[in-house]
């Protein structure tokens, strides 16, 4: 507060200042609070997203998608399989583990293997992007 001639004027810079550190701080805390109780709670299962293309590009429908649990670059146990739509996708909901490393084998209507691959899992248990794969030119 500033005195002259007797008048009064207050200084609102520093009611500021406090409010905005006070606010600051409770910010804070609600952000730390909101990461740490989700690092403790479990994960929620996730799902991978697998679009099959051809070398060309376009979508292959009805193609068998399999995925196993990749152990040490060999195929484990079986996780899910399944049969693209229409648009050539799939997807596979609370199946995965997070942090994991899957093998992917697709094969099209007749048995033959069209392609074979790794992908790997996030703290969520989802891909770490949507898996696409793309048969190659041979």
């Amino acid at each position: 507060m500033v005195k002259i001639d007797g008048i009064e004027i207050k200084d609102h810079k520093t009611t500021f200042m406090t409010g905005f550190i006070i606010a600051l701080i409770a910010f804070s805390t609600g952000v730390l609070a909101y990461h740490y109780m989700f690092m403790i709670l479990p994960s929620r299962p996730g799902c991978v997203q697998i679009s099959v293309k051809d070398a060309g590009g376009k979508a292959m429908k009805g193609v068998t998608v399999q995925i196993y649990i990749a152990v040490y670059g060999e195929t484990g146990d079986k996780v899910a399989e399944g049969i693209t739509d229409t648009g050539g996708k799939l997807k596979f909901c609370d199946k995965f583990e997070p942090n994991e490393i899957y093998a992917v084998n697709v094969y099209d209507q007749t048995g033959n293997n069209l392609w074979s691959g790794l992908f790997s899992t996030n703290e969520k248990s989802t891909a770490d992007f949507p898996v696409i794969i793309k048969q190659e030119n041979t």
